[in-house]
């Protein structure tokens, strides 16, 4: 195969309708397989880890912001000989202030989510993107796009339970 290919997906629709646990197989090309899962119908550590033939990537919570992330490689026959983790550490902007929200009768200053300072790595991408004139990020293709929401789209065809 040229492109990531949905085998198989499993999913429970919430009463809302909206997904609330989904699980996937999916082939990659080079015959390499990755599987992955995500719900909101039980508690997680709300972390990411990446098995891969080279490693692992763990990523802590909060995934979808983190502030580091710890790889640990791995060689020889059957995995057997693995290194020391290695962190790295990324910092959230210093001058990002949130903003106050009324809350009640009071207003306190917050963010959304945990780390929402971080979007402004986002932020700053498309403010240079705009300013060179360009109509996609070198760094997210608009085709990379395009392949993920397609993989979402796939999975999204499985039946539910």
């Amino acid at each position: 195969i040229d492109v990531p290919f949905v085998k198989g997906a499993c999913k429970v629709i919430h009463e809302s309708g909206n997904d609330e646990h989904v699980t996937a197989i999916i082939e990659f090309p080079g015959k390499k397989i990755g599987s992955f899962e995500c719900s909101l119908a039980h508690c997680s550590s709300r972390s990411a880890t990446i098995y891969g033939s080279g490693g692992v990537i763990d990523v802590p919570f909060p995934f979808w912001c983190p502030t580091q992330v710890k790889v640990t490689k791995m060689t020889g026959l059957g995995s057997q000989q693995w290194s020391e983790p290695e962190t790295y550490e990324f910092d959230l902007p210093k001058d990002i202030v949130a903003l106050s929200t009324e809350n009640g009768e009071k207003e306190t200053p917050g963010f959304n989510f945990v780390n929402s300072q971080g979007l402004a790595y986002e932020a700053a991408e498309v403010n240079r993107c705009f300013r060179e004139g360009l109509i996609e990020s070198p760094s997210f293709p608009s085709s990379q796009c395009i392949e993920i929401m397609r993989l979402i789209t796939d999975i999204g065809k499985y039946e539910s339970s």
